[in-house]
């Protein structure tokens, strides 16, 4: 595990002088965890108006150093100084960074948002060009979708509401942004009608071709007479009205579709809105589920310890205690500060001994929910000796940041009066998979992994094995940089014999022409597509079935058999193709895959699988040993679930 204080940035360009650096914190990682976005706030002493200034770096972790300055980016270097960024959103690799920064004209108080691609700006009023109008938008928060297309805003402002849809309730409402194709939907409107309580923007994301918004409000966005009764005490106990929610929709390539639908996340043990969801707290989403805090005591079972503490509410929507189980409870509570993409890991702040030592001071901790394992973050041989005030995870879960005013944590004198900002990442993240057989299932043995990393230039070799792990393989791979695995299988003599044989040279034919050559019209998986394109120029014709025939009689200049993998995340299926009702990517036309192995730079791929075909067994009656270990239904019923394809793509169905 590396920790590194990180440095004061340059504020020459910002100040006019006597430039004192008051607090830095992090605002998100590039999502192969290279870069930290790092927000400074700063004093001026020869500015006037004596307030606090704020200025955006680009941190990169590898090499240490600033990369970039977004107040420079934007205003150009001479003019640094005339504005503040509030708040910068990414999305991206270190390598295909989108930005969007809330500006601020010092003296002004004019505010924008601009677009920034790999450093270069974009549109220098993102809401102006998305909407159409010349407008002034006081926007209060925002987040960033993953892919960079969507930006949920949250804002008093009532310009940007719909013409017959207007806003009215002087209260802060969430828009969202689609920024690639110029639309603006008011997210907080229930059944046709705006709500008077304010709504919080908290997170945004996209899972399955659903994009997803989580906000607090003490409004109900439910019937209250069915789930959130508490949105009718309007004189009850402060934060006793407040609950989590999340916005969903389709959408496609042209905008969202479908009805957009509310759910209530802070649910207690009777289905009902517990409310004491503090304002201010952090809610995200995840694969998992939905992360938040709450004070409530109802949303689980023996929950008594009279504190906060963090929930999630499962996609099974099944609320679950993570700070307040029957074996963990913190009698001072806990925080949510942030998780990983996956869910996995879970990071939030407590006081409680256990962490916090002899100091006492608050600290950030991480929780591994697969192990149950709890680590302090926090920490470099001993607690921090000062309060932890926030926490964030990168994505992947590998790295994360936090600010401290602890003098004990680095040799390097501090450099922020309020608050220094410290970033922890791991040294190497596990490169992990197994390999099986498109149709049967099997898992492979004997199959040859090549792992390659530019970063450090080495070069490992891994064998799937029945043995302990069966089809499996592993690497210890240096965290950042490129990296490629490469897939190979030596032909064994079963391999070679009559597996490939003339029902192969007829069924390519069949398919050469249209014609599907499976038995009870199952379905053409692409697998038998890249089967029968032996000579492997994109497509299958006559020649790829006189190939597999003179294969078959292993004729002298014939082609030779070989293993072919395929990463089992490739898109072969477009579930928009075909009216909606899906289609594969691959036909007799065009048979174009990636064969060149894995490249990859993002962490969040640390578990990757491939599916092997033997070249010219267009029929896939390739046979496993005896003693092989095979996949099941239920296995790619999952991949079906998760946009993968169907399973009809693997053959996994009884086949009458």
């Amino acid at each position: 595990m590396a920790f590194l204080q990180i440095p004061a940035p340059d504020l020459s360009d910002l100040s006019l002088g006597g430039d004192v650096l008051r607090l830095l914190e992090s605002y998100g990682f590039s999502t192969d965890d290279r870069y930290v976005v790092v927000r400074g706030t700063f004093t001026d002493a020869a500015d006037p108006s004596f307030g606090l200034h704020y200025g955006f770096w680009l941190f990169d972790t590898q090499t240490e150093e600033y990369v970039s300055n977004y107040n420079s980016v934007v205003a150009g270097p001479d003019n640094a100084r005339e504005i503040d960024v509030l708040d910068v959103q990414t999305s991206g690799a270190s390598d295909d960074l989108f930005s969007v920064a809330l500006i601020e004209e010092k003296g002004t108080g004019d505010k924008y948002l601009v677009s920034i691609q790999d450093g270069v700006v974009g549109s220098r009023d993102l809401v102006r060009d998305v909407s159409g109008q010349d407008i002034d938008v006081a926007i209060e928060h925002m987040a960033l979708s993953s892919n960079g297309r969507f930006l949920a805003i949250q804002t008093t402002s009532e310009q940007l509401a719909a013409e017959l849809e207007p806003d009215t309730n002087d209260s802060s409402d969430i828009y969202l942004l689609d920024i690639s194709q110029s639309q603006v939907t008011r997210v907080s409107y229930v059944g046709g009608s705006e709500v008077t309580d304010p709504t919080y923007l908290k997170d945004i994301k996209i899972t399955d071709g659903v994009l997803e918004i989580a906000f607090i409000t003490d409004a109900a966005f439910v019937s209250p007479s069915r789930i959130d009764t508490n949105s009718s005490e309007i004189n009850s106990a402060a934060n006793f009205r407040s609950d989590a929610y999340v916005w969903s929709s389709g959408f496609d390539e042209f905008g969202l579709t479908g009805s957009p639908a509310f759910s209530l996340v802070s649910v207690d043990l009777d289905g009902r809105a517990s409310g004491f969801v503090e304002r201010s707290s952090e809610v995200q989403i995840t694969e998992a589920g939905v992360i938040f805090t709450s004070s409530a005591e109802t949303i689980v079972a023996n929950d008594n310890n009279n504190a906060s503490d963090v929930f999630i509410l499962t996609e099974q929507a099944i609320p679950l205690g993570l700070t307040v189980t029957d074996e963990l409870s913190f009698e001072e509570g806990a925080q949510f500060a942030s998780a990983s993409d996956s869910g996995r890991y879970i990071s939030f702040l407590t006081t409680a001994p256990e962490f916090s030592g002899v100091f006492g001071a608050q600290q950030l901790v991480q929780l591994d929910t697969d192990t149950g394992a709890l680590t302090t973050v926090s920490e470099n041989g001993e607690p921090a000796d000062d309060w932890v005030i926030n926490g964030e995870l990168s994505l992947s879960g590998f790295s994360s940041a936090f600010t401290s005013a602890a003098t004990n944590l680095s040799s390097a004198e501090p450099e922020a009066s309020a608050g220094d900002l410290f970033v922890t990442t791991r040294d190497t993240a596990l490169v992990s998979g197994q390999v099986y057989h498109w149709k049967n299932h099997a898992l492979l043995d004997d199959v040859t992994f090549t792992f390659e990393e530019s970063v450090t230039g080495s070069v490992s070799t891994a064998i799937s094995s029945v043995n302990g792990s069966p089809g499996g393989f592993s690497f210890d791979a240096s965290f950042s940089g490129d990296k490629t695995i490469v897939v190979d299988r030596d032909l064994t003599e079963a391999d070679q014999n009559q597996v490939v044989n003339s029902v192969d040279a007829l069924a390519a034919l069949k398919l050469s022409v249209g014609l599907n050559p499976n038995a009870n019209s199952v379905a053409v998986s692409p697998y038998q597509l890249i089967a029968a394109d032996v000579n492997q120029d994109g497509r299958i014709s006559s020649q790829d079935a006189l190939g597999i025939l003179k294969m078959s009689v292993r004729l002298p200049g014939s082609i030779p058999q070989e293993w072919l993998f395929v990463k089992e995340g490739d898109s072969l299926w477009d579930p928009s193709a075909n009216g909606g009702e899906g289609a594969f990517v691959l036909d007799e036309r065009n048979v174009e895959w990636d064969s060149d192995g894995l490249s990859f730079v993002d962490p969040l791929t640390a578990n990757v699988n491939f599916v092997g075909v033997l070249l010219g067994d267009v029929n896939g009656s390739w046979s496993a040993p005896e003693d092989s270990t095979s996949l099941d239904l239920e296995y790619f019923s999952a991949l079906e679930d998760a946009g993968v394809g169907p399973v009809e793509q693997w053959h996994a169905f009884p086949i009458p």
